[in-house]
């Protein structure tokens, strides 16, 4: 039987995907007491918190945390929400039990670049919030057992069956959470069950006309819903967030927000696109990446130096740009005659500058020497592959949009 919280075939298969679609991937990651325990839950659809809270209820699993990855080459980079540290020693180790020892995991923060995880704080919040003692969990239980009473007696006291069938699942959910042992998700729930009874006892009853206004307002929300669907998806999330509050409003009675915010929705629908926003400079965006591993560079060539060795001092000369010299001429050529085109040489330009970004990425991918620069023996970082691999593929969208 798999390890639920390490199903080594599902983690595998999902890794393979993410490597031959270059798709990043939700994931959460649990650590544990010992290496080999900690778990790795990855989905195609479940989003990473909810992965998360799976992996909070695997036996063994003391802290958790949650975030994409995706996978390039061998390396697995993930990019969690709030980095953990412990998640790269631990998943080396699983990975090596497991026999997927040829997957190295990288942890990267939320601009890309390589995380050290020596360096992340320790965080024992989590761990002191499990170690609470039994005997308040119980006092907590048995409070919320009494708020999930009284909400079905003031639930029931409405007198409205239909307004009684949507909040049913409310109480539903906080008792199946209690019993779960989530305190806190069921504190939550009734926090917003019980604002909601506040809200609707505090409303008189709605007037003949008021109910025939909820129902024009609501078949006009309906009609802006249809016209939605039809936009392209960038453009149709923030309207639906404003279809979404408008329903809320109408469904708690407050007619004068949803008339208002009616208003609003159909003037954002019927107002022309807006222009464009002005796309980011190529040569902009190659400038700071390389800027960035020019840094890092420098301190590997003060670690060269300082061996005082005819040949790592020649090494140390050259730097980066002794290895990379053939593509960072053609690059910056192609880069510079984009940028003076217009019209149609600035097509022809921008399929020239997409040519030389497939060069570069192939030459990052398979030189060994940009491996040897990364992974060198003076424990000197510095990442050269993810930043200069995110600035080729910006470039590259804007080169397409050309």
């Amino acid at each position: 039987m798999p390890d639920q919280a390490f199903d080594a075939d599902a983690v595998l298969k999902l890794l393979k995907k993410s490597k031959a679609s270059g798709n990043e991937l939700p994931f959460a990651f649990g650590l544990a007491g010992k290496p080999e325990n900690c778990g790795l839950m990855i989905d195609l659809r479940k989003p990473g918190k909810v992965l998360r809270g799976d992996m909070k209820k695997m036996p063994g699993i003391k802290k958790t945390c949650f975030g994409t990855l995706r996978v390039e080459e061998n390396e697995v980079f993930l990019q969690p929400e709030k980095p953990l540290k412990g998640i790269v020693k631990q998943l080396k180790k699983r990975f090596k039990a497991e026999g997927m020892v040829k997957f190295k995991p990288v942890l990267v923060g939320p601009d890309g670049s390589i995380i050290d995880e020596d360096s992340l704080p320790d965080d024992d919040a989590e761990a002191l919030e499990t170690s609470a003692p039994a005997q308040a969990d119980g006092g907590a239980a048995a409070a919320l057992k009494q708020r999930i009473a009284a909400a079905a007696a003031a639930v029931k006291a409405l007198g409205n069956p239909e307004l009684a069938a949507r909040l049913a699942p409310e109480l539903k959910a906080g008792a199946k959470l209690l019993g779960q042992g989530d305190h806190d998700g069921c504190a939550a729930r009734l926090d917003r069950l019980e604002a909601a009874l506040a809200k609707l006892q505090a409303q008189p009853e709605p007037a003949p006309a008021q109910s025939g206004q909820a129902a024009k307002l609501s078949k006009l929300l309906a009609a802006q819903a249809a016209r939605i669907k039809t936009l392209p998806p960038e453009q149709a999330a923030p309207l639906a967030e404003q279809a979404r509050a408008i329903a809320a409003s109408l469904k708690s009675g407050a007619l004068p927000d949803a008339a208002a915010g009616l208003k609003a929705l159909i003037k954002a629908l019927d107002a022309p696109a807006e222009a464009e926003a002005p796309q980011a400079d190529v040569m902009e965006i190659w400038q700071a990446a390389k800027e960035d591993v020019d840094r890092g560079v420098s301190e590997l060539q003060a670690a060269l130096r300082s061996q005082n060795h005819p040949v790592l001092a020649q090494i140390a000369d050259a730097g980066l740009t002794g290895v990379t010299d053939g593509n960072q001429t053609a690059l910056m050529k192609a880069l510079f005659e984009m940028k003076s085109a217009t019209g149609e040489a600035r097509k022809a330009a921008a399929q020239a500058l997409l040519a030389q970004i497939a060069a570069y990425l192939k030459f990052l991918k398979n030189d060994p020497v940009i491996t040897m620069v990364e992974d060198n023996p003076f424990g000197v970082s510095v990442p050269v592959k993810a930043p200069l691999t995110s600035a080729l593929r910006q470039m590259a969208d804007i080169a397409k949009a050309a």
